[in-house]
């Protein structure tokens, strides 16, 4: 489902640089060809050096952001960035049957229905979820907005460093791209993508190939943080260390914080039951925030169903320089994978 907020150049570079910077860490993953043959020549994962739950500075951000940059011969003439949390917004909708060009013109009337902002304060963009479906009278449509406000913080972030983006992206439409690249999902199934990420989690339920809803739960890995730390009496970042090499030992600590999540995934679910009629047979995980101890095991119990990690770097032809992660590891990529493989 390629599909971007801001194209800011055209593309010539054959080779794709997707950029996700979060708040626990910054990844990039460098893909080379074309849709039909795509290798995967780097994928770097840059840790943040966050001692509380607030966000760095932009001077450590940037020195951040160059470390994670400093590759040989790396091509950043396509380099594609996402944003993401209250200021960005993805919304699905049904409108008459149209052509791509018609959605263009009409969509800016429906989105004022449909956003929580004034369609003056954002740039946004839009895509036909069922294009080939043209006997019926309506169309499935996904519109993606963020305020201007927050791509240009995006902008001048990398402009102080010299870089300018060929795509934005919201984080939500890059996951999804990933996952449809990535994973088949049967004529009749529908499936759940849970991406947890540091301060929040987000929730892609898809039918078949169709993204059918999607929302931003305010949630993430810093809240399993934050509870480790008070429960042992220690500072954020031996929390944080804690949380990743401990396993079963703060199990309890992090559970309240698991269950709040089983919380708002049973809202949505049931929402996907009542109005779509449909069961979600499955949930996928990614994202760091996915590793928490027992989220997995408490999912899979909670919900009955299959809890899968993904790898969004599967599909990918290696490089032999490029390193092996893991597949639960290599979910943290699902974001700055989706941008890089995106048209």
């Amino acid at each position: 489902m390629p599909m971007a907020l801001l194209k800011l150049k055209s593309r010539k570079a054959r080779r794709s640089v997707g950029l996700d910077i979060g708040f626990h860490s910054i990844k990039m993953v460098t893909v080379e060809g074309g849709q039909g043959h795509l290798t995967l020549l780097h994928s770097t994962i840059t840790l943040l050096n966050r001692v509380s739950e607030t966000s760095l500075t932009v001077t450590d951000l940037r020195r951040a952001l160059a470390n994670t940059i400093a590759h040989n011969d790396l091509d950043l003439s396509d380099l594609r960035i996402s944003v993401s949390g209250k200021g960005a917004i993805v919304r699905h909708t049904d409108m008459p049957r149209m052509s791509a060009s018609e959605l263009k013109s009409s969509i800016k009337y429906e989105a004022d229905m449909l956003l929580p902002f004034s369609i003056e304060e954002c740039v946004f963009d839009c895509h036909i979820l069922d294009p080939d479906m043209k006997e019926k009278p309506r169309m499935r449509v996904v519109l993606a907005a963020a305020r201007k406000a927050l791509v240009q913080e995006r902008l001048e972030l990398l402009k102080g460093m010299g870089l300018v983006p060929r795509m934005v992206s919201v984080d939500a439409i890059a996951l999804a791209n990933a996952f449809e690249a990535t994973i088949q999902v049967g004529s009749d199934e529908t499936v759940s993508v849970l991406h947890v990420g540091a301060v929040r989690t987000i929730l892609n339920i898809f039918s078949a190939h169709v993204l059918e809803f999607t929302r931003d739960i305010e949630l993430g890995g810093d809240n399993a943080t934050l509870a480790i730390a008070r429960g042992l009496g220690i500072e954020f970042k031996e929390a944080e260390h804690r949380k990743e090499t401990s396993g079963a030992s703060v199990k309890e600590m992090v559970e309240p914080m698991i269950m709040v999540l089983v919380r708002e995934l049973r809202s949505t679910f049931n929402y996907v039951s009542s109005k779509m009629n449909k069961s979600i047979s499955r949930i996928y995980l990614s994202g760091g925030g996915a590793l928490c101890p027992g989220l997995n095991e408490t999912l899979a119990s909670e919900f009955g169903i299959p809890v899968l990690f993904w790898d969004p770097l599967a599909r990918l032809s290696s490089s032999p320089a490029q390193a092996q992660w893991g597949d639960q590891q290599n979910g943290i990529f699902s974001v700055a994978a989706g941008l890089a493989m995106s048209e």
